[in-house]
């Protein structure tokens, strides 16, 4: 009996020396996989902050290439309104340049109308005129 219980109590050390190398196997490894695992969380969070740093820089330059294109969007319209007053202003003017064009295209013709007739009766009255002359030359002959 004292036999069976060495072979036995042998065993159990045995199995316990294997259960303590696979116990100290595991713990190995998982402390492996631990460091592992901690470094790809660290380079994760590396690249996620390099990213966030660099969206957050992106987006602080689009909204300030944005601010600086509302104010040139704000200085454009300024500047077309402005110039629509200024159309509009032109307008006026060009209608009442016309009109005045129109007037005095109207009273030049109306002169020449004037002038005309005026040359006209002067050459009538000429006429005239020499007719008698040349009647009186006939009669003093």
């Amino acid at each position: 009996m004292e036999h069976e219980f060495s072979i036995r109590e042998h065993g159990f050390e045995v199995q316990l020396r294997e259960l303590e190398d696979s116990n100290r196997n595991s713990t190995i490894e998982l402390r492996h996989l631990l460091v592992t695992q901690q470094k790809a969380a660290n380079r994760w969070k590396e690249e996620t902050k390099k990213l966030t740093e660099s969206a957050e820089i992106r987006i602080s330059n689009l909204k300030s290439e944005l601010s600086r294109q509302k104010l040139h969007t704000q200085e454009l319209l300024s500047q077309l309104e402005m110039a629509n007053e200024k159309v509009v202003e032109n307008e006026k003017l060009i209608l009442e340049h016309q009109e005045k064009a129109n007037r005095l295209q109207k009273r030049l013709s109306q002169a020449e109308q004037r002038a005309a007739s005026a040359s006209q009766q002067l050459s009538v009255i000429t006429v005239q005129r020499r007719k008698a002359a040349s009647m009186m030359n006939l009669e003093n002959i």
